[in-house]
């Protein structure tokens, strides 16, 4: 799985991506997404020269792009490289603005390609034998640091606007997956978000998590909990508490994303963990 250091990989395709990855792209990219998959390993190929990169192996985890263990002179490093259709300049710009504070730290990068070069972290915070209240707090800490990063002037449609279209959307696509009061649940809760956009938005790039969105994730415990209502409120007073986030919203975005995530899992072929999201949520509003 390495890169000869003295030369070009002579077999390009054994630059794999996980089967987590390809089932994601296969089922949910398009045309654009399948054909990146063969394009691969002559994007890496590219990048890598351009980088000066040795390739390490592959590591798992994500479901939307290839990622992977690097060495540029002498150094560790993380080499992402993402499909079309998905919003890495965003992404980027997020990252490279922060500097560091909240967000892993940018590189080098590539919009041509969708590829950046990261600083490596440590271990995932969803491997971490500490309790889930802990975990929380780590996320609030480490959020705290990335709201601080500058917001840009807006562009483009609200997150909830999208998430509004999509809950519906893919809830009819793959014929009601879940039920109907909770695809309107999470329908209204991104209506209330919508119209509580104002002054205390900050700018914040995709899910703070161990492994998921701050309380979306956790669903084994929300499914074992005899009372998971509590159990969610709890951690979002707690998060309220350490972020001075509002309580209530912290709990309508958990929620929506909940349902949302469930639905587009379904959708890239991971059912499993899909229908986990969907049970889990439905326990939430009964």
């Amino acid at each position: 799985m390495r890169r000869d250091r003295h030369g070009p990989r002579a077999d390009l395709a054994t630059w794999v991506i996980t089967d987590d990855v390809r089932r994601g792209i296969e089922n949910g990219g398009g045309p654009e997404g399948r054909a990146w998959i063969g394009a691969r390993p002559a994007i890496v190929d590219r990048v890598c020269a351009a980088w000066s990169l040795t390739t390490g192996p592959v590591l798992e985890g994500g479901k939307a792009a290839l990622v992977m263990r690097v060495r540029r002179s002498g150094k560790d490093a993380v080499l992402k490289i993402a499909p079309p259709g998905v919003e890495f300049a965003s992404e980027i710009a997020t990252i490279a603005a922060a500097g560091g504070r909240g967000y892993v730290r940018l590189l080098a990068h590539d919009l041509s390609v969708n590829a950046a070069l990261l600083e490596p972290l440590g271990d995932t915070l969803q491997a971490s034998p500490s309790s889930v209240a802990d975990k929380l707090d780590v996320l609030a800490a480490t959020l705290i640091q990335a709201w601080r990063t500058p917001k840009p002037p807006a562009t483009g449609r609200h997150k909830a606007a999208d998430l509004i279209e999509d809950i519906a959307a893919d809830w009819e696509r793959l014929g009601h997956p879940c039920s109907g009061a909770l695809k309107d649940t999470a329908i209204e809760y991104a209506r209330r978000r919508l119209d509580a956009t104002g002054a205390q938005t900050v700018l914040c790039h995709g899910d703070p998590h161990p492994a998921g969105v701050t309380v979306r994730s956790f669903t084994g415990e929300v499914l074992a909990s005899d009372d998971p209502v509590t159990l969610l409120r709890a951690w979002c007073a707690r998060l309220a508490g350490s972020t001075g986030a509002d309580a209530q919203a912290i709990w309508e975005w958990a929620l929506i994303e909940r349902v949302s995530s469930g639905l587009f899992l379904m959708i890239c072929g991971h059912n499993d963990e899909g229908r986990a999201h969907l049970d889990s949520a439905e326990h939430l509003i009964r």
